[in-house]
């Protein structure tokens, strides 16, 4: 693996445990360390970033039984416009700093 898609691998891995322990903390059902059963993370990603977040949400969903992460691969700035617009989105990774500005 390139050192440049380990770093994306681990930025999303970062992201998603983060997305997790969010979602665990705002839930009373959550059991003590595990996933929810029905834990869904949705990420929007530029379309370049498709190989590595494929390949981390799958070692995700591994690591954590009972999760799914479902993907949403575009151009950066289709991916701000649905957000802007309303589309549900846990999670959004641009490939440029203006789309993210």
């Amino acid at each position: 693996m390139s050192r440049r898609r380990m770093l994306v691998a681990a930025a999303l891995a970062a992201v998603l445990g983060c997305a997790t322990a969010c979602s665990d903390a705002a839930s009373s059902s959550t059991p003590p360390g595990g996933a929810h059963s029905d834990q869904h993370i949705t990420v929007f990603a530029a379309s370049s970033l498709t190989d590595a977040f494929t390949a981390a949400g799958k070692t995700y969903e591994s690591a954590h039984p009972g999760a799914k992460v479902t993907f949403s691969f575009a151009a950066s700035s289709d991916l701000v416009q649905q957000v802007q617009q309303g589309a549900p989105a846990d999670v959004i990774a641009t490939a440029s700093t203006k789309t993210m500005d």
